[in-house]
């Protein structure tokens, strides 16, 4: 029996030390699983190839269409750019053309060879719905691009009948309008490559009963005019009194020293009248000067012909920039120095005017085309104004001219 028990205690010693994990010797600490180190990845360069020079932006995605990187211009036909981590789709735009070319990122080679099928969207397109010749008051705008997918806008009265619809593909695109009663219209329109506006503007007609809105003539608008009229105004009688000035003090002068004045005038050129202080009338004595100088023959001897008008040297100049008439940038100068440049109250704008709470986030932007300055609205809430006139499609600027973004007013220089 002993012997039973000292069998049992054996085997119960045996099982309870059994499967029991070993203890790191005294001293040391246990070793870790090894762990792998990521690297974040670089950033990725690819080499962009254009057949010609020209002004182009480029910028990157996410997956989900959020932007990576603030658009970079380019303007050489090669160019490395640097990629940045997590971009899923490069944008191209042309700036001279308007166009757009859409890359996914996965697929590019080191080198991208960008030609003219690349060119796939418009950057932009403008809808303007009107009825009666007027800025229709609300609508249910859709866009139908040509691969099927429709993009709907609300249009509300503070928009005054104008839409923007970005990244539009090129092709065939339909525009629907449903307003009042279950009323509807549709209009289709074909955007192509090569256009001859940046911007192409679809116009859109309503029949029927239609609420529209009236373009706003408020006083604020006109400051900048007025202001302009009254400084004129006092410049006018500043001049028109100096002239009055020296005409009394001539006048005096003549009544005083009749003869010396005479003298003097008549060695300039010019004759005065002479009063005869007897009571009759003056008659005015106009003699010519003798000349040593031979007389000019005709000017058919001269080889010209009669009719011949005198050439026109004149050269209409091209503004370089923008200066405040009034407001929060009244004297501040802006250079004009870009073919494409957009103005807002938002900070990724070439021209910020975040301290002017009536400048929409894009208001409007400048485009330098041909040697000529244009102005567009892109849908401002409050507008954007040339010489007091409301603009809604792309309007030329001079010298001299007067624009307003809301209530910020400018003289182009």
């Amino acid at each position: 029996m002993r012997t039973v028990w000292l069998y049992v205690l054996v085997m119960i010693l045996t099982l309870g030390g059994f499967g029991q994990p070993s203890q790191p010797p005294a001293g040391k600490p246990p070793t870790p699983p090894a762990q792998e180190q990521k690297q974040p990845p670089a950033p990725r360069e690819v080499k962009l190839e254009f057949k010609v020079e020209g002004e182009r932006w480029w910028w990157a995605e996410d997956a989900q269409g959020n932007p990576l990187s603030i658009p970079q211009k380019i303007g050489e036909e090669k160019v490395t750019i640097k990629l940045p981590e997590g971009a899923a789709t490069l944008w191209v735009l042309d700036s001279k053309t308007g166009n757009l070319a859409r890359f996914a990122v996965n697929e590019l080679k080191d080198t991208l060879t960008v030609g003219s099928d690349d060119w796939t969207h418009v950057a932009r397109l403008q809808v303007n719905v009107r009825a009666q010749e007027r800025p229709v008051a609300t609508a249910l705008v859709s866009l139908t691009d040509k691969t099927g997918k429709r993009h709907t806008q609300v249009l509300e009265p503070t928009a005054e009948g104008i839409l923007i619809f970005e990244r539009v593909p090129l092709g065939k695109v339909t525009v629907e309008a449903r307003y009042g009663d279950e009323q509807k219209v549709t209009q289709e329109v074909r955007l192509k490559a090569e256009r001859d506006e940046r911007v192409p503007v679809l116009n859109l007609t309503l029949s029927g009963e239609v609420a529209t809105v009236t373009p706003p003539k408020a006083s604020e608008q006109e400051q900048a005019p007025t202001g302009s009229r009254i400084g004129a105004i006092v410049m006018f009688l500043l001049a028109l009194a100096l002239a009055i000035g020296v005409l009394v003090l001539l006048v005096r002068l003549a009544l005083q020293k009749e003869k010396p004045l005479t003298e003097t005038m008549q060695k300039l050129g010019v004759e005065l009248p002479q009063v005869d202080t007897g009571g009759a009338t003056a008659t005015a004595v106009a003699t010519t000067p003798a000349s040593s100088e031979p007389d000019l023959p005709p000017l058919e001897t001269a080889g010209v012909a009669p009719t011949a008008t005198p050439l026109s040297t004149t050269v209409s100049a091209i503004p370089t920039r923008l200066v405040g008439l009034q407001g929060a940038y009244a004297g501040q100068v802006f250079e004009i120095n870009a073919d494409l440049i957009t103005i807002g109250r938002e900070a990724g704008n070439d021209i910020v005017l975040e301290q002017e709470i009536t400048v929409s986030r894009r208001h409007a932007q400048l485009i330098r085309q041909n040697g000529e300055l244009m102005v567009q609205d892109l849908g401002s809430t409050n507008g954007t104004f040339v010489n007091g006139q409301r603009i809604s499609g792309v309007t030329p600027l001079r010298v001299g001219d007067t624009v307003q973004f809301g209530m910020a007013s400018f003289r182009v220089e």
